[in-house]
């Protein structure tokens, strides 16, 4: 009933708008257009299109001799990912029941007889609105739920908020198709449930529903992403002694290749490489009977311009760099990457910053960053430092989610006692105006970012920010420096420590009322293990849960 008053309510809106522009319609016809015989460039009526929950009405004036009209929503400024297209023969249209909380970039073409004479296009953009409240009752995916064709779902049980139904979508290839049944009586009642028929080493978006709800994008709720287990299309066995930076070169220029190989690296192996610019996925894995493989870097990578890669992956690996003034990832090119996992890895002497983007207008974009288990520790020092993550591209990067979860960030003035001279930040969004699901859980923070805001997310409206279980032991400055309108913010179970100057209050926390100092085994040598097994650090699983005892 509410959202058929939302349209009839858009809908009246619309057709006085339309009473009062008819008459003028013809002054639409008065734009640049390529030819003679093209139609001119429809004009929109008003200013933006109007947003009411999550549905966009557009109206625009009628251009003479038009056919019809074509309507695109896209999720990009550039438009290359097209969610929708509409053609209509009104000059209007009520665009309903599309995803919540999206900036929707909207083009709008008239349609001659003669396709050669269409017109140009017409832009403009709307963000729909926040969903309202729901239940956030699916459980996070663990590894050892998944198979290479299953996976084993849980979800908090609720009266209020039922589940009948599951599924899964590939993430990023949709040639593999998506997987989903309704439950059973017994999955229903025990709150978790197999799902089957799974294509191997494939990234998946999982949801539980309940479609009892009328309107689609009110019926799921909140969504997780898995990775199938699973062979890479071709795995090579990297032993000590191999060239591993001359193996990774020519496979990266080899087209017989493919896209996604895994390294496999031989556990307590040491490797030398001088990164260099990537134009395919791979993943480097390091074995795990014995110590981590270690790889010494030489530069940065990079990622060729325009190029479109699935996924990166890094895991098990210790990571360090030989140049002062450099980084892990620094690129000024224009890509798009579907996924980039770092999973299980320790980086060190890192010291200008970890991650850049740069090049004002370059346009990046990554569906996916998901760091897990992994440690930056002894890194900075360098004059002038950008930080851990800087997203500079004049506003044209586009991280649609950043997970970091069981992670520790740690001494960052490697090589001096300057403390100012350390990382900046732990996310800087830049100027960029897409929105972001930014999450911290289950992090440490200790002796970081002195005196440095930890967050900024300034100009992207609309984002999502989770801070939870965060331990921050370190005399960083604010926890926010920015925050754009209509972002969601959400913060628990966060602790700090003396060290720590602003109070807890700043991320809803609990002050400790002791030092890092009291509060680790030996903080200055990079041992963080709780002394106290009755510390509320370890009773409530707060921080990075490795250093729990």
């Amino acid at each position: 009933m509410k959202n058929s008053k939302i349209a009839t309510k858009i809908l009246s809106f619309i057709s006085v708008l339309l009473m009062g522009v008819l008459l003028k319609s013809c002054q639409a016809d008065n734009l640049i257009y390529n030819r003679q015989d093209d139609l001119f460039q429809p004009k929109f009526v008003l200013a933006a299109p109007l947003v009411e929950s999550n549905s966009i009405a557009l109206v625009w004036y009628k251009v003479n001799d038009a056919d019809s009209y074509t309507v695109e929503l896209h999720t990009d400024n550039y438009y290359k990912s097209l969610y929708k297209s509409f053609t209509v023969t009104d000059t209007q249209i009520f665009m309903d029941d599309i995803p919540y909380k999206t900036q929707f970039y909207i083009r709008l073409r008239a349609n001659h007889v003669n396709t050669a004479h269409n017109s140009q296009w017409a832009y403009t953009s709307a963000l729909t609105e926040e969903r309202p409240p729901f239940a956030a009752i699916l459980n996070k995916v663990e590894k050892i739920n998944i198979g290479e064709n299953e996976v084993k779902v849980s979800w908090i049980i609720d009266a209020q908020n039922p589940v009948d139904s599951i599924s899964v979508e590939p993430a990023l290839n949709k040639d593999v198709p998506a997987v989903g049944r309704y439950l059973t009586a017994e999955e229903i009642l025990n709150g978790e449930a197999t799902l089957t028929g799974l294509e191997k080493n494939t990234l998946y978006n999982l949801n539980v529903f309940d479609n009892n709800k009328l309107r689609r994008y009110d019926k799921p709720y909140n969504q997780v992403t898995f990775r199938t287990a699973g062979p890479s299309a071709e795995t090579i066995l990297v032993t000590n002694g191999m060239d591993l930076d001359a193996l990774l070169r020519e496979n990266n220029e080899n087209p017989d290749i493919p896209e996604g190989t895994e390294y496999f690296l031989e556990a307590g192996s040491l490797f030398k490489i001088t990164p260099f610019t990537i134009v395919k996925g791979f993943k480097l894995i390091g074995g795990t009977q014995g110590e981590r493989p270690q790889i010494e870097m030489n530069g940065n990578w990079n990622i060729a311009e325009g190029s479109y890669i699935s996924s990166l992956s890094f895991e098990n690996i210790r990571f360090y760099q030989t140049i002062d003034a450099s980084y892990f990832f620094n690129s000024g090119n224009s890509w798009t990457v579907g996924e980039i996992s770092i999973y299980n890895c320790v980086f060190n002497y890192f010291k200008r910053g970890f991650w850049r983007h740069q090049g004002s207008g370059k346009y990046k974009e990554i569906g996916s960053f998901d760091m897990s288990y992994t440690t930056l520790d002894e890194v900075g020092g360098h004059t002038g430092p950008y930080g851990t993550f800087v997203c500079g591209s004049g506003g044209a990067d586009n991280i649609k989610s950043a997970v970091f979860s069981n992670c520790t960030f740690m001494r960052d003035y490697y090589g001096t006692t300057d403390k100012n001279r350390n990382f900046k930040n732990l996310f800087d969004y830049g100027s960029s105006a897409y929105p972001i699901h930014l999450e911290y859980q289950n992090i440490t923070v200790y002796d970081y970012a002195y005196n440095r805001s930890l967050i900024n997310i300034p100009a992207a409206v609309g984002s999502t920010l989770i801070f939870k279980n965060v331990l921050l032991a370190s005399a960083s400055g604010k926890v926010i420096q920015a925050i754009a309108a209509n972002t969601t913010a959400t913060f628990g179970n966060n602790y700090t420590t003396t060290d720590y100057l602003l109070g807890a209050s700043a991320i809803q926390g609990t002050e400790l009322g002791i030092s890092a100092q009291d509060l680790f085994v030996n903080p200055t040598q990079g041992n963080l293990m709780i002394k106290d097994s009755n510390s509320p650090i370890v009773t409530n699983r707060v921080g990075d849960t490795r250093w729990l005892p």
